[in-house]
């Protein structure tokens, strides 16, 4: 049975970090600029991809760059020394949406791998052929395939396919979009997304400006293109049997307590479905885990067949999160565990540590040090270190849930 890669975003080393730690397969990436479609996130440097590129393949992590922009030709001049960076680092496969990019990449480096972007929209058979003939070893498919759409595609390709499982998902096609473009000038197919689709919007009539009339009876506000949020955990078994290579994960502006706890969720379905496929089920703390994190709600997109008015939230309230991330794990000394603090922390808190293995066990902050000191009132980015009823990895991270008058640090 084909074991898919569970395929993570790294907006950042942190959040590579994370993924490698987690469970990921493989950690897609961009470099600073405008060649990748999340311009906004922290990105890499070329020195930093070259450590990111070390640290993964260490851990037997594979690393994918993207290039998915579609570039004029200003930005087309900045991407042959970006492919050559990119295999002089040991990338694995580049990620391109534009057919120019492709034949740059095809030119400058022919034995890079090269993945297709959903930015491309392929949703059928010959398109897909056609790409392969071109040069393209794998195809991240359209997100608004269905199930049997994919299974049709997968029984009449040879070529490596992959799909998202989880993330947002853009009122676009394929995430091509021009909403943010007209509002705001700035091209969400360049990496400048303002996001305008999770706005809430009402209608004003031109002689009474600040009269603002409700396109729903909801506050005198609506969300008219605010999509749920992909999820394809209660689905698993659906996409097991798919036989794709690929499980993809949106998320380059999310914090590493988001890409460590959705990549461990996945991992742990994902393995559990190779190991007893007859009698897999899904379980409830996988749904629970992926409920903690920011989300805008949940449903399975386009997988089931075109979705309704269940995919959209009219009624939005805003981002739901009950947990966010306290503290990181930097090691072990003198019988201690050496945390470094993400958020404020006071003693006698409820934390929650996150393992790698998929346990999570809940301690209280008690007798803490730092500086040679004992402390009740840690900072965000201080070093402390406290005896814990767990040995810890390093890198493993520690949650607690969210509070009245948190002042949240989000990383």
């Amino acid at each position: 049975m084909k074991t898919p890669e569970i395929l993570a975003p790294a907006g950042n080393m942190e959040a590579l970090m994370s993924a490698c730690l987690y469970g990921a397969d493989a950690v897609y990436l961009g470099v600073k600029g405008d060649t990748n479609l999340r311009a906004g996130a922290r990105n890499f440097t070329p020195d930093e991809l070259e450590d990111a590129a070390r640290f993964a393949h260490a851990r037997g992590v594979k690393v994918y760059l993207t290039l998915n922009t579609y570039p004029h030709d200003t930005q087309m001049a900045l991407l042959p020394e970006i492919i050559l960076l990119a295999r002089s680092s040991g990338i694995d496969a580049v990620i391109v949406s534009d057919i120019g990019v492709l034949s740059l990449v095809r030119e400058i480096a022919p034995d890079m791998p090269v993945h297709l972007s959903t930015q491309a929209n392929a949703v059928n058979t010959r398109a897909i052929s056609a790409w392969a003939a071109l040069g393209v070893s794998r195809v991240i498919l359209a997100r608004e395939l269905s199930h049997e759409e994919m299974a049709h595609i997968r029984k009449s390709t040879c070529v490596e396919l992959e799909l998202f499982v989880h993330g947002s998902v853009c009122i676009s096609i394929s995430g091509r979009c021009l909403i943010s473009n007209y509002l705001c000038s700035r091209d969400a197919n360049q990496g400048a997304c303002t996001q305008p689709c999770r706005w809430d919007y009402a209608l004003v009539e031109k002689t009474r400006p600040d009269e603002y009339m409700p396109v729903e009876e909801e506050d005198g506000f609506t969300f008219l293109y605010n999509s749920r949020d992909l999820c394809l955990l209660p689905v698993m078994d659906r996409v097991m049997s798919l036989g794709i290579e690929g499980l993809k994960i949106e998320g380059r502006n999310k914090t590493s307590l988001y890409v460590a706890t959705v990549v461990s969720a996945y991992r742990h379905a994902r393995d559990a479905y190779l190991k007893d496929p007859e009698n897999y089920h899904l379980k409830s703390e996988w749904m629970d885990e992926i409920s903690k994190i920011s989300n805008r709600g949940y449903f399975t997109g386009f997988f089931m067949g075109k979705p309704d008015q269940e995919g959209i939230d009219y009624n939005f309230k805003g981002y739901t999160q009950s947990h966010h991330l306290a503290a990181k794990v930097l090691g072990i000394q003198d019988e201690k565990t050496v945390f470094e603090a993400r958020n404020p922390l006071i003693e006698g808190m409820e934390l929650e540590w996150l393992s790698v293995s998929g346990a999570r066990q809940v301690f209280s902050l008690k007798d803490a040090f730092s500086r040679g000191s004992m402390c009740t009132h840690i900072r965000p980015g201080e070093i402390f270190e406290m005896k814990t009823p767990f040995c810890p990895v390093p890198g493993e991270l520690i949650r607690k849930p969210f509070s009245m008058g948190d002042k949240v640090v989000l990383r």
